[in-house]
């Protein structure tokens, strides 16, 4: 009875709960938020438009972009700096003034190859906890920190339960949001690894690879 009612809880969670790591992205990136914010996405040239994100070191990718519907547009007037609204991207006249999102790194990687539980008793020694990811957004900002790890995964704070045949994260999630590669095999003792081009894989934890920590 308590497995059932806790399956329902996590299942729950799906549909109405959703986790970021940064407070400011939550609160303008709600569904209901009317308020325009800038985001550090900026387009260099109105002839050939080419975007560029302000943190150096990350690479702008069309394919993970967010614009809204018609976006972007351009409009009358040039359109380089770019707002968040919901959770929509909108071209944006770069003299309005609106309000602003601050980039607060709370990711950690961590540069020491070691098995999922001793990366798990690291992060929560040292820092908080292994990295949670359960929307778009948080992939974004893992990957690029994936990207420089020296292993060619990164362990996340995901692990599999043969108990209840479910993968879950450590902030007591389900795997909602997900970017699985194609062809994963369900095993006991196993947790979740990012490859370094984003994809999610499921390696046996007693293997060692670098990992990500949260503030």
């Amino acid at each position: 009875m308590q497995w059932s009612l806790f399956v329902l809880i996590l299942m729950g969670q799906c549909s109405f709960f959703t986790c970021h790591l940064y407070e400011d992205v939550e609160r303008l990136t709600n569904s209901s938020q009317t308020t325009d914010a800038w985001i550090g996405l900026r387009s260099i040239s109105s002839t050939e438009r080419s975007w560029h994100w302000s943190l150096p070191g990350v690479e702008f990718e069309e394919s993970e972009t967010e614009w809204g519907t018609g976006q972007p547009d351009n409009g009358a007037t040039e359109k380089n700096c770019v707002v968040i609204k919901g959770q929509q991207w909108n071209d944006h006249a770069c003299m309005n003034e609106v309000e602003f999102i601050c980039y607060n790194d709370k990711l950690i990687l961590i540069n020491e190859s070691k098995t999922w539980d001793e990366a798990l008793t690291y992060c929560r020694e040292k820092h908080h906890d292994l990295v949670s990811i359960t929307d778009s957004h948080q992939q974004r900002w893992v990957q690029e920190k994936a990207k420089m790890a020296d292993t060619e995964f990164v362990w996340l704070g995901m692990r599999y339960t043969c108990t209840l045949d479910l993968w879950f994260w450590l902030i007591d999630r389900m795997v909602c949001y997900d970017n699985w590669a194609p062809d994963q095999m369900d095993m006991c003792g196993m947790a979740g690894v990012m490859k370094r081009d984003g994809e999610w894989h499921k390696k046996a934890n007693h293997k060692k690879f670098h990992f990500i920590c949260t503030k």
